[in-house]
């Protein structure tokens, strides 16, 4: 995790979309100021989900924020209006990879979320610094398919693993360094504690924790409203 000034808890801003044709000006702007790196990068970050993505209004992106769309389908990653993201959004080039993130989501510093199927984050979630959000294999348990499989993305090749949809449900938290896998629904309003490896799907209501994650308890009422 690039635990460096241009984090959010070194108070890092992210940075709204402006006029792409005044971009050139705020970078060379940027070059004189303090805050040179950050700002660059984030230019750099909104270069990068033009022509990439789908973003609504007053969508903000930090300085770590970058999106690869390898099918060439900007509808293939939509950011709903007032979404904060600082992390990486990557659809694969294999299967049918979609990632839509509904309204006021955040998405905190160094979330990879990587799709060859379909990842929906519903409105007014959380997904705090370092998640991991998978719904697809990205090597097979067979070592003799392993080892090919390396050898073909050393020629350029690419391994097309098994595949499932992930949705996390509204107002949901998934917290630092957690790791979501294919397949796998979070239910609304819940918690998935810090270092957490989620396989299965979590009901509503509830924090879970561990690896594999587990109910731990249910939340209060007003721990959900």
């Amino acid at each position: 995790m690039p635990f460096d000034r241009t984090h959010a808890f070194a108070n890092q801003c992210a940075v709204a979309r402006g006029n792409i044709l005044l971009y050139p000006v705020w970078w060379l702007m940027a070059l004189f100021s303090r805050r040179a790196d950050a700002r660059c990068r984030i230019y750099e970050s909104w270069f990068q989900f033009f022509g990439n993505a789908i973003v609504g209004g007053h969508v903000m992106l930090g300085p770590h924020a970058w999106c690869v769309n390898e099918m060439h389908d900007p509808e293939r990653i939509v950011l709903e209006d007032d979404v904060i993201c600082r992390g990486l959004l990557r659809v694969e080039s294999f299967g049918d990879g979609r990632i839509v993130i509904r309204e006021h989501v955040y998405i905190g510093d160094d979330v990879l979320i990587s799709s060859a199927c379909r990842v929906e984050i519903k409105a007014d979630t959380l997904i705090a610094h370092g998640v991991q959000i998978l719904d697809n294999d990205a090597h097979p348990l067979d070592v003799d398919e392993r080892v090919g499989q390396w050898r073909q993305e050393d020629k350029g090749g690419r391994f097309r693993g098994a595949s499932a949809p992930v949705l996390v449900e509204a107002r949901a938290w998934i917290c630092t360094n957690a790791i979501v896998l294919k397949g796998v629904c979070i239910g609304e309003g819940s918690i998935v504690a810090a270092g957490s490896v989620v396989t299965s799907d979590i009901p509503s209501g509830v924090l879970a924790g561990g690896n594999p994650a587990r109910v731990l308890r249910r939340l209060s009422p007003g721990e959900t409203r």
